[in-house]
């Protein structure tokens, strides 16, 4: 029995982790946010401390101040007050002081360059620069004279059109994002939807990353492993269900390993975005799986679409 219990807890936080992200701005009081999960709300912060190593004060906290960062760098026309009271924070005397705390830098400072010199930042582009000198593969900068719907870097062709909404039913993961616990993940994901004669060739799966790992520490980043179901679907103890909203999105054809797929997205912000005519969209990212992604079992060469959710800059 274990096992089942532990998974009945994992999905009952994980629901609560989907509502932190998707009112980050809002009071959250522990309360509210058992109920979400259907705990006590006397036990839930013992809970969700259980399960996910962290008070849950100090994981809503880091997810506003991440959010943050990365607003402050996607939407330079807003002030850091407007970021600061938009994602939660009483006042910009105590969004200075937990942004400091937390990158060491002021908002200012952050979005003045010092994300660039953010030791979790230069550790990652380090091993994306490795990664890069290895396949001979440096990042271009693409001509400015482009059309702003489709274009290209190096051989990517990239469209920027809109994804309809989905609604999923998902399996998560923590932890670093690459070659080791995602393959996993999808693993077990596709052993679950063998047991329901589901099969990969017929349906629609999502990889949705919720974190950016230039700023989220590794092993607290989120990726959920889902399947385009009907609204009817029923979730077992297994699985969670939501919806993936709609939106237009830069979408491109990947094809290649779970070690360079970070890669891909680091190439496109780094190349494609800053000319494209738009900008990050608070939304997370996700890859689109359609009928068996495998281009090569031996070399674990897989294929799928990168959604970068994209608003007008």
């Amino acid at each position: 029995m274990a096992e089942p219990n532990r998974l009945e807890y994992e999905k009952r936080v994980n629901r609560v982790v989907d509502h932190i992200h998707e009112h980050l701005g809002e009071e959250l009081p522990l309360a509210a946010l058992a109920r979400v999960a259907a705990f006590s709300p006397f036990h839930f912060h013992r809970v969700f401390r259980a399960i996910t190593g962290e008070t849950l004060f100090a994981f809503i906290q880091r997810l506003r101040l991440e959010r943050s960062a990365g607003v402050l760098l996607a939407a330079r026309d807003r002030s850091v007050l407007e970021v600061a009271l938009d994602h939660g924070f009483s006042s910009a005397a105590t969004f200075a002081r937990a942004f400091k705390a937390r990158f060491g830098m002021s908002a200012s400072e952050w979005r003045r360059g010092g994300a660039e010199i953010w030791p979790e930042r230069r550790r990652l582009r380090r091993k994306l620069g490795k990664q890069l000198r290895k396949r001979g593969k440096a990042p271009r900068r693409r001509p400015s004279q482009t059309s702003p719907g489709r274009r290209k870097e190096g051989a990517v062709n990239i469209r920027v059109q809109e994804q309809p909404a989905r609604h999923v039913a998902y399996m998560r993961y923590v932890g670093p994002y690459g070659a080791h616990g995602i393959p996993e993940l999808w693993t077990r994901f596709h052993r679950w939807m063998s047991a329901r004669g589901l099969s990969v060739d017929t349906t629609i799966r999502l990889g949705v990353a919720h974190d950016d790992p230039a700023i989220t520490q590794a092993e607290k980043c989120r990726y959920d492993a889902c399947l385009v179901v009907p609204a009817a679907f029923q979730p077992d103890r297994w699985v969670n269900v939501t919806d993936i909203p709609e939106g237009r999105y830069a979408v491109w054809e990947f094809a290649g390993t779970a070690h360079e797929i970070q890669a891909a997205w680091e190439r496109v912000f780094s190349a494609w975005l800053p000319g494209s005519g738009f900008q990050p969209d608070d939304r997370p990212c996700f890859e689109v799986y359609r009928g068996n992604p495998v281009v090569d079992a031996k070399s674990r060469r897989f294929r799928c679409e990168l959604c970068l959710p994209v608003k007008a800059l």
